[in-house]
């Protein structure tokens, strides 16, 4: 069998644990909340009277914070879109593995020999026999490395790596849907500021008239 290693705590989670708490100790404007997210990524809170929000803080002041939110929920995004890509292609490599050990299994109990082609170098194929009666295989492990298991050895650790797959692309798309909201709302947040900030600029420039 042919498998490479699932990275079960994948560094996304570090990452992003981090930059929103650098985001949340340095940030005086209440611009996140607790959310519902599993891992713990904040909400923006949407700014339902943006006129208060600019007098009480400031528009250059909340537009720059804004602005920094959106680029760590945008740089997010990217962390997570590429991580959903590389579980996606290791879950079909999980799934020939499988699909391999289960082929080996037949051919032992009817007890007949397998010829096979394995590739020895670039554009270099060999034929090897495997006998009716081996019970073990080799899978790799990523990094060169290639363990020996037995049967019963392989079909747990294959079936214990699809399940974290499973799990992860779970979660990370469950995470792109919410930082999805997040970035729309901060969009939205970030026009209305401008927005408001021109008004109040406008009206000062009448009154001095």
């Amino acid at each position: 069998g042919k498998y490479k290693s699932l990275d079960t705590n994948p560094k996304y989670l570090s990452i992003n644990n981090r930059i929103m708490a650098e985001q949340g100790a340095k940030n005086a404007i209440p611009l996140t909340k607790d959310s519902a997210n599993a891992r713990k990524i904040p909400a923006v809170v949407f700014l339902e009277n943006a006129e208060e929000f600019v007098k009480t803080y400031g528009a250059p002041e909340i537009m720059q914070q804004m602005q920094e939110l959106y680029s760590k929920y945008v740089y997010m995004e990217k962390q997570l879109t590429h991580n959903k890509q590389r579980i996606a292609q290791k879950i079909p490599d999980i799934e020939k593995a499988i699909k391999m050990l289960e082929f080996l299994e037949e051919k032992k109990e009817s007890e007949e020999e397998i010829m096979t082609d394995f590739l020895l170098a670039d554009a270099v194929w060999g034929k090897a026999k495997i006998p009716a009666k081996s019970e073990r295989v080799c899978l790799w492990l990523g990094a060169n490395v290639m363990v020996e298991y037995t049967f019963e050895e392989a079909r747990k650790l294959l079936s214990t790596n699809m399940e974290n797959a499973t799990t992860i692309l779970k979660s990370t798309e469950e995470d792109l849907s919410f930082l999805k909201d997040q970035i729309t709302t901060s969009e939205v947040n970030i026009a209305r500021v401008y927005n408001q900030d021109l008004k109040n600029k406008q009206l000062a420039s009448n009154k001095k008239k």
